[in-house]
């Protein structure tokens, strides 16, 4: 599963393989978006990092990566963006579980 510490660490125009139980895909990152976890009167709100990834036969993907600090929970959410029944174009869930999240440079953790 992907670490907190490897999502972290990719920022854009990094090379990136997203490895799923059923498929590879490898693409470059061109945007990234994060924020810490925090503590609200709820209870804690998790941190969030979400690469955008364009591969190149052009499809774009959003990995989204949510953890906290203090304890153990991560949650890592895959989604394409395509066309939706109406006709429109939005993020669409996958459904993919992550195994992995590789640099195609060598196959090392990114």
């Amino acid at each position: 599963m992907t670490s907190r510490d490897t999502v972290l660490a990719l920022e854009c125009t990094d090379p990136i393989q997203i490895n799923t139980e059923k498929r590879t895909l490898t693409g470059v990152i061109y945007q990234c978006d994060h924020h810490e976890p925090t503590l609200t009167c709820r209870g804690p709100e998790p941190g969030e990092h979400v690469l955008y990834v364009a591969t190149p036969s052009n499809d774009l993907y959003r990995l989204q990566y949510s953890y906290y600090d203090e304890i153990e929970h991560t949650e890592a959410t895959l989604d394409y963006y395509g066309r939706t029944p109406n006709g429109r174009y939005a993020w669409l869930r996958t459904g993919a579980h992550i195994e992995c999240v590789t640099s195609p440079k060598g196959g090392e953790p990114a």
